[in-house]
């Protein structure tokens, strides 16, 4: 069953039946990267829902002092990840491309422009890579914040 059917509009999920929905590996690959926001960047996780027609349902956005550092959308085994990278963090983004998982870092150079704001990129985390290369991307955004 879909994730917006299980938890329509109306009926808000726990962070708890979030995870359980995930299941599996992905299931501590979710919880172990909430708790690696919360403690290095003191990001609460806040609870919306969205209509938009790619990605309905509940989601996670995870924000902090002006910082977006994206929108995660929980997915059977799974889940994903909506970021934008401004244009003005793409000399910190050249400095930790070769880090990232070659499937992340082609996805980089291949991102379309975000209302002319800086390059969109949507990657699913099935697996630690995924984890370890959105924190790269979330170190990059908060070290950015100044620039």
């Amino acid at each position: 069953m879909e994730w917006r059917d299980i938890f329509p509009s109306g009926n808000q999920p726990t962070m708890d039946e979030i995870a359980e929905y995930i299941g599996g590996e992905a299931k501590q690959l979710w919880q172990s990267l909430l708790e690696h926001m919360d403690a290095v960047y003191k990001v609460k996780p806040k609870m919306t829902y969205s209509g938009c027609s790619g990605k309905p349902g509940w989601n996670i956005k995870l924000q902090k002092s002006g910082v977006s550092f994206g929108t995660l959308y929980p997915e059977e085994g799974s889940f994903s990840v909506f970021l934008v990278i401004s244009y003005k963090l793409e000399p910190l983004m050249e400095s930790i491309i070769t880090k990232l998982s070659p499937g992340t870092a082609e996805l980089y150079k291949q991102a379309g422009d975000y209302m002319k704001m800086g390059k969109w990129m949507m990657f699913q985390i099935a697996d630690s890579a995924g984890v370890e290369d959105y924190k790269l991307l979330a170190e990059v955004k908060m070290l950015g914040k100044n620039i």
